[in-house]
């Protein structure tokens, strides 16, 4: 039970031009659904039409200075902190790819002011954590397991949590993660993938393990569409019923800057129609007349898209369902050979080892 009031804020960074379609998006959806609550924005590239755009907005903070080094994802620790420092209790970081359904800060004025909260991360075999690998990787001693990682899309985290989000935003300005991020994104090491990785080692350490961790359920509580493994067939069967999750994530490529004329073979085609039919354009559409920016990305490109947003009737747990059923059947049968082929491998190393004894 929360035994107090905390002052609260909404923190939302970019520093991408290109990607200024989908922070309006976040905004606006966040002015439908929680218009009383703050919004502190870090956009340093804010030039006259967004400052024109944004100034009808009065819910946002607007803060084009740099802070003190880095930004992309790693900023979140930093910019974190600096709302704590200016004398918010709780807050709430929500990536700017992320469209809410919904007045989000229920959900977390439920919880104790000790619990950070994050997400569960999309589908894939890099996401797994159930032998707490990253905080192996990083030399922390291991205090808990979680199945699998955490993902920082939507974060929240209190003034209780300082020392944690100090020692995240070390270790992300540490020569040896910095070094990583420079190689391409199949090249680095899991625990340094992304800020995200290095918060799960520090949350499964010894030293942060006691503290609790609300985990938004992919699926339920938040849509992870993250390419063709995004938004299965099981969690859309689920959203049939009621208004489905609260947060959508369109992370990996946006459809904002696709470039949707070109693709390369048949693969690449199918990948595109599934984006075309992403849950986060369908949810986009509400706000396009308020943009005030190009909106022709919401409208579908490809003939099958077209077809299937029609049969669908615009609800996005139904417009892409029978490409996630093919995608799905081809996810299992990838996992079903991989398995196999390590199944081979252990046989074939039990054979050698059996004849050299």
């Amino acid at each position: 039970m929360v035994t107090n009031i905390l002052r609260s804020t909404i923190c939302v960074a970019e520093d991408r031009e290109i990607c200024e379609p989908s922070l309006k998006l976040l905004l606006l959806s966040l002015n439908k659904y929680s218009p009383g609550t703050v919004i502190n924005l870090f956009y340093p590239p804010a030039k006259g039409c967004f400052l024109s755009w944004i100034n009808k907005r009065p819910q946002v903070r607007l803060q084009t200075s740099y802070l003190k080094s880095g930004y992309g994802w790693n900023v979140k620790p930093q910019a974190i902190m600096h709302l704590i420092d200016s004398g918010y209790d709780e807050v709430i970081w929500i990536d700017s790819d992320v469209i809410v359904r919904g007045n989000p800060i229920p959900m977390f004025a439920r919880l104790r002011s000790d619990t950070v909260a994050a997400t569960e991360d999309a589908l894939g075999d890099a996401r797994d954590d159930r032998n707490a690998l990253r905080a192996r990787l990083w030399g922390f001693p291991v205090g808990r397991v979680l199945p699998f990682g955490l993902n920082t899309g939507v974060l929240r985290v209190t003034k209780d949590h300082y020392s944690l989000m100090e020692q995240w935003w070390e270790l992300l300005q540490s020569d040896g993660y910095q070094d990583v991020q420079k190689k391409e994104w199949r090249q680095r090491p899991t625990h340094m993938l992304g800020d995200q990785d290095v918060l799960t080692a520090l949350l499964t350490s010894k030293e942060f393990s006691e503290i609790p961790i609300y985990v938004l359920r992919r699926g339920k509580q938040i849509i992870q569409f993250d390419g063709v493994w995004g938004y299965t067939v099981a969690e859309r069967m689920i959203n049939l019923l009621g208004d489905g999750p609260l947060f959508i994530h369109q992370f990996g490529h946006k459809p904002w800057s696709e470039r949707w004329e070109h693709f390369d073979d048949l693969r690449d085609y199918v990948k595109k129609t599934y984006l075309d039919l992403s849950p986060y354009t369908l949810a986009a559409r509400q706000f396009r007349s308020e943009l005030e920016c190009d909106v022709e990305w919401m409208d579908p490109h490809y003939v099958p898209s077209k077809i299937l947003r029609t049969l669908g009737m615009g609800q996005s747990t139904l417009v892409g369902l029978p490409l996630a059923v093919v995608l799905d059947l081809a996810r299992i049968v990838k996992w079903a050979l991989r398995t196999l082929r390590r199944s081979e491998l252990v046989g074939r190393e039990k054979t050698v080892s059996a004849g050299g004894q």
